[in-house]
């Protein structure tokens, strides 16, 4: 069985030490790695992870374009990539016909980071654009560990977007809204997909397994959220929990792979960075 990492970050050599310490400092947690992609590369090998997926977060509108000419340049086996998009990105949506262009399948946006509400006129716009494109979403969901309540990423904010956008591929990070498992009631069930990144420390494994029977496992891709959550770790608790053989295969590549269009099966890669 495949394994695809669908959810981790890795940040270029000259600034992933630094870019890891403010981030620890911010958020009071330890990276379980360096941030770098060499020791994404080891951690992936390590794990038995075939795949993994770099999600890149833009805090600066007016850097999404050279972001993405980066992303493109490094979306290839073993570690694909995402597209970076901000909603107060000028020229929002002719950034993401250059998203399809260069053979991105989605974009990532993080409401806490990135200073928006979900329901935003600017985020509403880039969600009918993403759908026109047939791009997908990754949304942070919930809280997160670096900021304080009101947090803008409530779940019940993307349900109400899928209401609007039904064939938008839109994917909640953290089992669909990080510490707000209580609130993802109306999701359940929904064309959402949602990821098990950063949960294995923070959510019980019997609330992960009741979440994925409720959603459907067809909907439930794995993550880790790298380098912020050990790999392996991830990868054990996918492992353990009382799933068929045929979901937690869904989970782990299968669902991945058709989001982004890939046949595993027949990509040939080495680790060598």
């Amino acid at each position: 069985m495949k394994i695809f990492d669908f959810h981790t970050h890795y940040f270029p050599d000259k600034i992933a030490a630094d870019t890891i310490r403010s981030i620890e400092n911010k958020c009071g947690i330890k990276a379980a790695l360096d941030g770098t992609k060499g020791g994404l590369l080891r951690s992936m090998h390590d794990a038995g992870i075939d795949f993994s997926l770099n999600l890149p977060v833009v805090t600066s509108p007016e850097k999404v374009g050279k972001v993405n000419e980066i992303c493109a340049l490094n979306n290839h086996a073993p570690i694909f990539s995402a597209g970076a998009m901000h909603p107060f990105a000028p020229d929002a949506e002719k950034l993401l016909e250059r998203v399809a262009q260069l053979g991105l399948k989605g974009v990532k946006m993080h409401p806490e980071y990135q200073s928006f509400d979900p329901l935003s006129p600017e985020c509403l716009a880039v969600c009918a654009k993403c759908e026109e494109l047939g791009l997908f979403i990754l949304f942070h969901a919930g809280e997160d560990i670096a900021f304080e309540a009101p947090f803008n990423a409530e779940p019940a904010k993307f349900a109400e977007i899928i209401g609007r956008f039904p064939s938008l591929r839109l994917i909640l990070a953290h089992m669909g809204g990080w510490r707000m498992w209580d609130e993802i009631g109306d999701i359940l069930g929904s064309s959402i997909y949602i990821d098990c990144s950063l949960t294995a420390d923070f959510l019980e494994a019997g609330k992960i397994a009741e979440i994925i029977g409720e959603h459907g496992a067809d909907k439930v891709i794995f993550g880790s959220d790298s380098p912020w959550q050990s790999q392996k770790v991830s990868v054990d608790l996918i492992m353990n929990l009382p799933l068929t053989d045929t979901e937690r295969e869904k989970i782990f590549c299968k669902n991945a792979a058709a989001i982004l269009g890939l046949d595993l099966d027949r990509i040939c890669y080495s680790f060598s960075s």
